[in-house]
């Protein structure tokens, strides 16, 4: 007698035992928060062979038991489970309740499948287009051949994080295209099989994508960890769609074009919007929250060595590639070799505006605009034997510009004094009208470069270095803030002999003030401290 087994649809709380024969359709690893190398849980989407669906989870504690045992697109028999009720909302847009694997659940795979596999649910490009209205939850999945690509960009997301994208475009069988866009991992996972010269039809399949309207424009995306690119899939739908397109004739052409990216919106775009409250680098500095900030300030140093200006990119992906292969390199991350790497920059700088100084990280987009060269065209200027760079990286210098800093939760935490630069502006007339009201009525306090005045302004605190009645402290103090500049200094800045200058210990009304590139938060403390104890 076949054994009876429950429908998904009748799930409930009520009930503590439940036994189910599904096929997992959809599995996946979300990893910890904390710690990216651990698996925090396993979740999956099963289905029956009423085609419901239910989302399920295992916890961390079962994570190792589990994960050899259940593979996507398998037949299980399943009991004993946890449910959990996800109030109104469905997990995901798949359920609202939730099976929550226990100590007693119980798994055997199913050898000889007892009704067919109906892993994907599609939906046509016309009946996404048309549709009146489609929710965040509502995913669904889409199947075309991959037809033009833009490339692949680096994207910092609103909370931080450093990920990728990546569109193509697909066209099923009646030619109608989709523009779809892909982040993080399954931009790696697509790019190796983007060929230009691809001559084979490169047939996808979206899984638990989503839909995304823009400016009149319906396009689909992935939905984090849940969503998935099935590639040139062995499966009857895959195989029928792939049988369809070849039938059509041979391409006398690549079958994969380049399509041009749509103009970013620029920093200068971003900011004459007039939605962006630009900051003083004091109030970046103690910024309790993550995410993208503007600040205003002046490149008063170079932070870098003969070769920590560059890194060697692969010229596909554009990730920094290390291993060599013979004369060849080759690309951890895609795969691609090649014999010689791209050079991009990657450049650290100091900027400083009246209320204090940060060290910025500029990438290779951002140095290669306030510079005006790329890397590779100034990698064999000739350079002094004390030169630490090309002098062309000196065209940063001294120019006030408008950053947008992607704010890590190591920068809050100030773990990391390093901000990542995003965007830059240097238009005069922008950053006259973005500026933060501090810093508008300042004046701007710049190194005095006279031939014969070597004195050192440094605004901010002030201490006279000879009407104070403690000799010895004044010595000290002064001796403090010039070790700290020869120390934080780039050797070229200091051996060219320019905009650097030493401080004049005989000049009774001369200012020092606490450096305009250098000194950290907490030596800027002391000095405050040490001064307010001469006043008192």
């Amino acid at each position: 007698m076949e054994e009876k087994y429950d429908s998904i649809s009748e799930v409930n709380l009520k009930r503590l035992w439940w036994n189910f024969k599904v096929y997992i359709v959809r599995i996946w690893e979300e990893l910890s928060k904390y710690n990216k190398q651990e698996t925090w849980s396993i979740e999956m989407v099963l289905q029956d062979n009423k085609g419901d669906r239910i989302y399920s989870t295992v916890p961390r504690a079962l994570v190792q038991k589990w994960t050899p045992i259940l593979h996507e697109f398998q037949m299980y028999t399943m009991t004993n489970f946890t449910v959990v009720d996800n109030k109104t909302k469905t997990k995901n847009g798949v359920s609202r309740y939730v099976l929550t694997f226990s100590h007693r659940t119980k798994v055997t795979h199913v050898e000889v499948p007892t009704f067919p596999l109906q892993a994907f649910r599609f939906r046509s490009f016309v009946d996404l287009q048309n549709a009146a209205m489609l929710g965040d939850a509502d995913m669904f999945d889409i199947i075309g051949e991959v037809v033009g690509k833009e490339e692949p960009r680096d994207l910092i997301t609103s909370k931080g994080r450093e990920t990728k994208r990546l569109v193509v475009i697909l066209q099923d069988l009646d030619n109608n295209r989709m523009s779809c866009t892909l982040f993080g991992d399954l931009v790696d996972q697509i790019v190796p099989h983007l060929q230009e010269e691809r001559v084979e039809p490169l047939i996808v399949v979206m899984q638990y994508f989503k839909v995304s309207r823009w400016n009149g424009k319906t396009s689909v995306q992935s939905n984090f960890a849940i969503s998935k690119v099935h590639i040139n899939l062995d499966l009857e739908e895959v195989n029928f769609f792939k049988t369809r397109v070849v039938s059509a004739g041979p391409s006398s052409v690549s079958r994969i074009s380049y399509v041009s990216s749509p103009r970013d919106w620029s920093a200068a775009d971003e900011l004459k919007n007039g939605c962006v409250a630009v900051k003083t680098i004091e109030e970046a500095l103690n910024v309790a929250q993550e995410g993208p900030i503007w600040i205003a300030g002046t490149i008063v140093s170079i932070n870098a060595g003969k070769a920590g200006w560059f890194y060697k990119a692969c010229r596909r992906c554009l990730k920094k590639v290390e291993t060599p292969v013979g004369t060849r390199y080759e690309c951890a991350k895609c795969g691609h070799t090649h014999g010689v790497a791209a050079l991009r920059y990657k450049v650290e700088v100091m900027a400083h505006d009246e209320t204090d100084s940060i060290c910025l990280l500029l990438w290779d987009k951002e140095t290669t605009q306030l510079c005006g060269k790329p890397a590779e065209s100034i990698f064999n200027e000739k350079l002094a034997p004390d030169d630490e760079y090309p002098h062309t990286l000196d065209n940063m210098m001294d120019k006030k510009v408008l950053f947008k800093l992607n704010v890590k939760a190591a920068n809050v935490k100030q773990y990391d004094p390093v901000y990542t630069v995003m965007k830059v502006c240097d238009d005069e007339d922008t950053i006259s009208k973005n500026l933060p009201m501090t810093l508008v009525d300042n004046n701007t306090h710049v190194v005095n470069e006279a031939g014969n005045n070597n004195s050192f302004d440094i605004p901010g605190i002030v201490v006279n270095l000879t009407i104070d009645n403690d000799t010895h402290f004044n010595m000290d103090f002064t001796q403090e803030c010039v070790s700290s500049i020869k120390f934080k200094t780039p050797a070229k800045r200091v051996a060219s002999g320019v905009k650097v200058a030493t401080i004049n210990l005989n000049q009774d009304e001369e200012e020092v003030h606490h450096s305009t590139n250098r000194f950290t938060r907490k030596l800027s403390k002391k000095m405050k401290s040490q001064q307010s104890d001469i006043d008192s």
